[in-house]
């Protein structure tokens, strides 16, 4: 026993395409969440005494994409004097770094977590 089935090509390559944009605004819309989660965690967190609170204020997170196949998030200082927060005094007013390393598993697992759930 045969089983046949009609299916319109143009019809399919439209929906698959829709697919694809909806899962890459999914990305996004979970990555802006994320990022904005692991800049406040920075701010919370962060291992030295404000002095001039600009330091703090500054941390980022930001999201890009920087092609069709890509989405990146971006945790940075926003002030000179960050990259010396980061690797000076053995790296005891590091909080990028630290943050990628403690947080970056997660959000990756997070994301696995929301693809799963496609059943793909």
């Amino acid at each position: 026993m045969a089983i046949t089935f009609k299916y319109n090509q143009s019809t399919l390559s439209k929906n698959l395409d829709k697919m694809s944009t909806k899962l890459g605004a999914v990305v996004l819309m979970y990555c802006g969440t994320k990022a904005s989660e692991l800049e406040a965690k920075m701010k919370v967190n962060r291992p030295w005494t404000d002095r001039t609170g600009m330091a703090k204020a500054t941390l980022n997170a930001k999201v890009s994409q920087p092609d069709k196949n890509t989405v990146r998030i971006t945790l940075a200082h926003g002030v000179e004097y960050g990259i010396w927060l980061e690797l000076a005094h053995e790296k005891n007013y590091a909080i990028v770094a630290p943050t990628i390393r403690d947080e970056g598993p997660r959000v990756v697992q997070g994301l696995n977590n929301i693809l799963s759930q496609l059943k793909l």
